[in-house]
């Protein structure tokens, strides 16, 4: 055997790697994810805006968090005009025998889903509750979670003035951490534990506490809150939407797009050892490049890559 001759159990290994890494990164014949991602970008581009849901008792803090008051119509559609890609429903609050009002958010929630163009329909459900030791769960709010539905919405449960529930379990003989500590217990045995054993339970938690204190509280507050949202849509099209729409917080559309992209990047510094082809290089630079800008206001366009010959 020629020494020149490459060694061809080391050269069929070579190229198992690099078809590995081909596909991994998008190229030849793209992978399932690949293609899962590219096509939810499209459907993106389709949307023009994001619906939001608010629901919850009377009381929970519902006007307090949209920063808004006036009539509560679940029909009624309203915007702000920081960024009106954003569009709300504020439902009347539950009160206890409120059958009606119940029905009448179902209801519209069930319309909602059936409707055929996408942005028509409801996105995600925040559903705000009064962390009340006395009450924890109203008969309707039990109800909502564990009635059969035709609907698949996700559902964010929001727990509001938490500092007041650290009022209501304060013991003058314990420290602050300790209380602190004692009121998230209490959250979680008498709201969270009994949510998660539901048959629809909500698929994000978020605990914010008074958010009429400041102007910087709050916004940190709902940082959090569209974190939490965001974790909770399963939807990758629907993800890139609430994410890329948030003009005024880039933190989340930079985590994401990190987290896009970091085991590509992965991938692409083992392709490099083994790429003979410049021509490649730029095909995974264009791959990466997509795959974070989808994240970002505005910038949902999709161009057609051209495959690897």
């Amino acid at each position: 055997m020629s020494a020149n001759r490459q060694n061809p159990a080391k050269g069929s290994k070579v190229k198992a790697l690099g078809n590995r890494l081909k596909k991994s990164l998008g190229f030849g014949s793209p992978s399932t994810e690949t293609v899962s991602r590219k096509e939810a970008a499209k459907l993106r581009a389709r949307y023009t805006h994001f619906r939001i849901l608010v629901i919850g008792r009377a009381n929970a803090g519902k006007t307090t968090l949209l920063k808004r008051r006036g009539i509560h119509d679940v029909r009624r559609a309203f915007t702000f005009k920081s960024n009106p890609q954003f569009i709300f429903h504020d439902s009347a609050g539950f009160e206890a025998g409120g059958e009606e009002e119940l029905k009448a958010v179902m209801d519209f929630i069930e319309e909602c889903s059936k409707a055929h163009e996408v942005n028509d329909q409801i996105h995600i459900i925040w559903f705000c509750f009064e962390p009340d030791v006395s009450r924890p769960l109203l008969d309707l709010e039990v109800k909502f979670f564990n009635e059969n539905r035709k609907w698949n919405v996700p559902v964010v449960a929001i727990f509001m003035k938490f500092d007041d529930l650290i009022s209501q379990v304060w013991n003058r003989n314990n420290t602050s951490e300790q209380n602190t500590k004692h009121a998230l217990d209490t959250l979680q045995q008498k709201f969270e534990l009994p949510l998660r054993s539901y048959q629809f339970p909500p698929q994000g938690y978020v605990r914010l506490e008074a958010l009429d204190k400041n102007e910087s509280d709050h916004q940190k507050q709902i940082e959090e809150l569209i974190k939490q949202t965001a974790a909770s849509i399963d939807d990758l099209a629907l993800k890139m939407l609430f994410i890329s729409v948030q003009q005024n917080n880039l933190k989340i559309c930079i985590e994401y797009a990190i987290k896009n992209i970091v085991n590509q990047i992965t991938n692409m510094v083992c392709w490099l050892r083994c790429a003979r082809s410049f021509q490649w290089l730029i095909y995974i630079k264009d791959n990466l490049i997509f795959q974070a800008m989808v994240w970002f206001p505005h910038n949902y366009y999709v161009c057609e890559y051209a495959t690897a010959p």
